[in-house]
């Protein structure tokens, strides 16, 4: 926003320099010309009036020449001629071609004319009886090109200091609007990243945004409460239900031990119904965490934690003959809660190991941006419309199954920005591809 600002107000600034500066200097450099003109014409003018009475009534010339030494100026030149064209007085440099011009003003006209140095006025000098010689006036151009030169200067440092006048605007402006943005934007990040502490400033900048960042900060402290509530009822659910299931466990426990064959089937089978129980309520207190989870995301090294994994789960696999392979490239850095992939490759391996297969392979490579991590089974694998339908809590396909596993994993995945995909496996069985995003 800050360069869009400054570049508005500088295009601005400038498109309205070059229609007011460029125009103004060029009627200023007229209006000099026509101001040097002018001056040149009345000083040749001057010296014609005292060149009068030498040419009419034939008077000695000492007069006019102290005149046109009193009317010359540094550099510049005057030159009285009869009707003939024959020089009567001249002082300064020389001139070259000056015939037409001489030959206007004997005839009665007035002009001027220039070169690269010089600006010449021919005026003519009138008698009793008409027009009785021409004077001519030259003065060097070099101080109205001096006088032009300053002028351009002075416009140059007003279009320079009308710039840098935008520009310190634009610099507050972009401040004034800005900087609030920026510390919304920052609320809004630390909010996403699990900070509901984060609160924008609301006492500086325009007035919408001002407001904007009130209504984020009255939304933040209601997701704040919202959440800490919800937390709140997690922890009392987690001890209502647990604390009861447990006492119960042990009291079927107890009369198992003491009930007779007959009885103590049945009971067995009400243990399993209760362990089934438990790990649905553990499993539904997973997702409703991963569903508020607020960890902010960290690095974590994806190799590692592949590798810690795979050894934990290696026994388990072991013991129901499966070969668990793990490949990982060195490097690979993602971001990701604290201790959330590791809870997300725990429940893809125990399916995986659950998959009546006899190979689990676990990968990770890197895209653009990206880190991949995949589990593989060669198990029966998965129907199309059950991987559709996978990521829905209490949808299984195994009769020993809650549904909740695959449930979690994508709930914590995409609290991690991340993305969760099913596929099936070349030659059969399921892979899973974890989509994560890449550390810096």
């Amino acid at each position: 926003m800050t360069r869009r600002i400054l570049a508005a107000m500088l295009t601005l600034t400038a498109v309205l320099l070059l229609g007011a500066i460029i125009p103004l200097g060029l009627d200023v450099d007229r209006q000099h010309d026509r101001d040097f003109r002018e001056n040149a014409v009345n000083t040749a003018g001057v010296a014609a009036s005292s060149a009068e009475e030498q040419l009419v009534d034939n008077e000695p010339g000492t007069g006019l020449v102290r005149t046109i030494a009193r009317l010359r100026g540094p550099g510049e030149t005057v030159i009285v001629v009869d009707t003939s064209g024959h020089t009567v007085a001249a002082a300064g440099p020389g001139l070259s071609e000056t015939a037409p011009l001489i030959a206007t003003a004997l005839a009665g006209g007035t002009t001027t004319d220039e070169d690269a140095e010089r600006l010449v006025a021919a005026v003519p000098v009138h008698g009793h009886t008409g027009v009785a010689g021409a004077v001519l006036f030259a003065r060097p151009l070099q101080a109205l090109q001096q006088r032009t030169h300053r002028e351009w200067i002075r416009l140059a440092v007003v279009a320079a200091l009308a710039v840098a006048a935008a520009l310190l605007l634009a610099i507050g402006l972009a401040r004034w609007v800005g900087r609030p943005l920026r510390t919304l934007e920052q609320a809004a990040e630390a909010l996403g990243g699990g900070d509901l502490g984060a609160r924008a400033a609301a006492e500086t900048g325009p007035g919408e945004v001002r407001q904007l960042a009130r209504r984020f900060n009255v939304m933040a402290a209601r997701l704040e409460t919202l959440l800490y509530d919800h937390r709140i009822v997690l922890a009392d659910v987690a001890h209502q239900l647990r604390t009861p299931l447990a006492a119960l466990r042990l009291r079927l426990e107890l009369l198992t031990d003491e009930a007779a064959p007959e009885t103590a089937t049945d009971l067995e089978n009400a243990l399993g119904e209760l362990a089934r129980l438990s790990r649905l309520v553990d499993g539904l207190l997973a997702i409703a965490r991963a569903e508020n989870t607020t960890n902010p995301p960290v690095p974590v090294i994806v190799g590692d934690i592949l590798t810690e994994r795979a050894d934990a789960w290696r026994p388990v696999a072991a013991e129901r003959e499966v070969d668990l392979q793990v490949k990982v490239p060195e490097g690979l850095v993602a971001l990701t809660g604290t201790g959330h992939l590791e809870q997300v490759l725990d429940n893809l391996i125990d399916n995986a190991l659950s998959a009546e297969g006899d190979s689990v392979r676990l990968t990770a490579a890197q895209t653009a941006g990206d880190i991949q991590i995949t589990v593989a089974d060669n198990g029966p694998g998965m129907a199309e419309v059950d991987r559709e339908r996978a990521f829905l809590r209490f949808e299984t396909g195994r009769s020993s199954g809650t549904g909740l596993g695959l449930a979690i994993v994508h709930r914590l995945v995409t609290a991690n920005s991340g993305r969760l995909a099913l596929q099936e496996t070349p030659g059969g069985g399921l892979t899973v591809t974890i989509t994560l995003p890449a550390a810096p």
